[in-house]
């Protein structure tokens, strides 16, 4: 099953919106987050310029837990998710 993914805008709970802007770098515009229940926190996604998008794990304590940078929008989600797959796999 595919993540939702959740533009910043979108984000409903005031301390979730919060926590998501203090884990973005770059660019609140184009910040989008999902969660997975096997995953204590969440996974972003965001665009530093037009061929550099971030993606990171962010736990629920805060810190991140790992990042990287791809070339568009649909491969930084996709290596989000694959990353916090392969921690909740152990």
């Amino acid at each position: 099953m595919s993540p939702i993914w959740c533009s910043f805008p979108d984000i409903s709970a005031n301390a979730e919106a919060a926590f998501a802007s203090s884990s973005s770098l770059f660019s609140l515009t184009t910040l989008e987050v999902t969660h997975d229940p096997g995953f204590p926190g969440f996974a972003l996604t965001e665009k530093r310029q037009h061929d550099m998008w971030r993606w990171a794990l962010v736990s629920a304590e805060g810190p991140v837990v790992d990042e990287g940078w791809e070339p568009t929008e649909s491969d930084a989600k996709r290596s989000a998710v694959g990353a916090m797959r392969h921690v909740i796999a152990g």
